[in-house]
């Protein structure tokens, strides 16, 4: 018999380190921060929106190059104090706090304090996704292996993001209020945004991620910057193997964007008022009157407009409009306004012209204040009042008070919940009009998607957001609350009618269309026309959801 010389090509059983792995972390992080700033001009009011497609790039490639978990959790929280940094720039609106007694030195050191913790607090999301990304081991591809446990990283990635931004996020010790998430970017985006009819705005943002990760992927295969992924599970080689997950990511994006053009134009057909009463004569159009005063928190906390001239500016406003529904915004009825008689005035208003006025007010229960919308009808029906379910932080309730309570004395006294206790209710209380039922989200309940599609599974036809954003004058805040409210009317198929108090107010169609804006820190009435619909989406019929 005879025998070859058998020879063996030594291989390594690790992948080889990149570039970005013998670099110091000291040179990354400033990397990181960048590109998480870069990230957070995908948001309303920059409205850089292509920039949510490609942003989490950077710190998908810095989370491969990274040595160890402390590393990578470094990575994930610069990079997201960074977008939030950008995001949360609306704090800058709050100045001055003239109106909370506090000067304007102190005033800027404490927004700019707050903004920061609050960046920092906020960019703890992105570091505990940056600790998933690290210890996972994945794989490009799209199908996992039951010989091979790897995950597939086009997927699983979107996965985590979408838990920890829309399930850990809206969680009481993140604030509650998750208004900065990656979907309300592509707010303006109409035919992809139809996809949340179906699974909602994390439907989006599943999306979004996933066409990062096939960039990602790319970059990391064809560079020397950091380790290869683990070898595929299917039989493509990693060049083609990437290329293929990239072009499956852009086929759903056209599939989804396909669809909702579809959805679109199907919508917009059906809600032609000549159709829509054919449709349901049940639901004829209804023309609303949203009433704009633009009382700014200066006025409202100095007192410089008297109750005599704060009531007959929107006495003045509400009267003798062609609508059949007016809406004011929150908090225009207090117990101290009330003295003027501005809730008697709108009483006439509604039976001399025989129409329906929705409001906000705050009024004093035994348990203590009450933030509420009310509805005043000729037709005397039940069910005329909402209690507020979420509180804002600090504003109406203290998330913390083991934080609180380290607050000076002399500034603690100076914080609106400090004074001002409010209770909150426990489930959704719908207002019942003559033409349907209305769901309401006072403020920051627009943000959250299973609070306002609960009230549509409990019957809600029409969406009213009454908010009062004069706190931070003309910041972007306005336009995110606008994009919340966007997604809102899609994922339920409802109209939503957003009534503040100094803009952005706006009548918003079940497609998302902005039927009608108005202008920030302007006072007058935008007219429009809405419709009461019974039909229900998927996602909202998907609680879980």
């Amino acid at each position: 018999m005879f025998s070859k010389e058998m020879q063996f090509t030594p291989t390594s059983l690790t992948p080889q380190p990149g570039l970005l792995e013998t670099t110091r972390p000291g040179l990354k992080l400033p990397f990181a921060f960048l590109g998480g700033a870069l990230l957070g001009l995908s948001t309303p009011g920059f409205d850089q929106a292509f920039l949510a497609w490609l942003g989490l790039v950077p710190l998908l490639v810095l989370l491969r190059g990274a040595r160890n978990t402390f590393e990578a959790v470094c990575t994930g929280f610069t990079f997201g104090f960074g977008y939030y940094a950008v995001a949360l720039s609306f704090f800058a609106g709050l100045n001055p706090l003239r109106w909370m007694q506090i000067p304007d030195i102190l005033g800027y050191q404490l927004i700019f304090l707050s903004w920061l913790l609050e960046a920092a607090h906020q960019a703890l999301l992105i570091a505990l996704f940056s600790f998933f990304v690290y210890h996972l081991p994945v794989r490009p591809g799209f199908l996992p292996h039951f010989r091979r446990p790897y995950y597939p990283y086009i997927l699983t990635l979107p996965v985590i993001w979408v838990f920890i931004m829309w399930v850990v996020s809206p969680s009481p010790i993140f604030m509650s209020i998750p208004i900065c998430q990656l979907a309300y970017s592509q707010a303006r985006n109409l035919d992809l945004i139809q996809i949340a009819a179906l699974g909602g705005s994390a439907a989006v943002d599943f999306l979004l991620v996933m066409v990062n990760c096939a960039i990602a992927s790319i970059i990391i295969e064809t560079t020397p910057l950091v380790k290869k992924l683990s070898e595929r599970a299917d039989q493509l080689n990693p060049k083609a193997g990437m290329i293929s997950d990239l072009v499956i990511s852009m086929l759903v994006i056209a599939a989804v964007s396909g669809w909702g053009e579809y959805r679109l134009m199907a919508l917009n057909e059906a809600q032609k008022p000549e159709k829509a009463i054919k449709q349901n004569p049940e639901s004829p159009p209804v023309p609303v009157a949203i009433v704009q005063g633009n009382v700014s928190i200066e006025e409202e906390r100095f007192k410089t407009i008297s109750k005599e001239e704060f009531k007959s500016r929107y006495q003045e406003l509400s009267t003798a409009l062609g609508a059949a529904l007016l809406v004011l915004p929150e908090g225009v009825v207090t117990a101290e306004q009330d003295q003027a008689g501005l809730r008697d005035a709108l009483k006439k208003i509604v039976q001399s012209e025989k129409k329906e006025i929705i409001y906000g007010a705050v009024e004093p229960l035994k348990e203590g204040y009450a933030n509420q919308a009310k509805i005043i009808s000729p037709y005397n029906l039940k069910n005329d009042s909402y209690i507020k379910q979420k509180l804002v932080p600090f504003g109406e309730s203290i998330p913390i008070n083991l934080v609180y309570q380290r607050i000076p004395e002399e500034l603690r006294e100076k914080i609106p919940a400090s004074k001002e206790r409010f209770i909150e209710d426990k489930s959704a209380r719908l207002l019942n009009s003559g033409y349907g039922k209305v769901g309401i989200a006072i403020c920051n309940e627009i943000v959250y998607p299973s609070l306002v599609s609960d009230e549509v599974r409990k019957g809600a036809s029409l969406i009213v957001c009454l908010a009062n954003l004069g706190w931070f004058h003309n910041s972007s805040l306005g336009k995110q609350f606008l994009a919340c409210a966007t997604f809102r009317a899609v994922e339920n198929k409802r109209y939503l009618i957003l009534c503040t108090n100094t803009g952005i107010s706006s009548v918003i169609a079940p497609t998302g269309v902005l039927l009608s804006k108005s202008y920030g820190l302007k006072r007058g009435i935008l007219l429009d026309t809405v419709q009461f619909i019974y039909s229900k989406t998927p996602f909202c019929r998907m609680r879980w959801l």
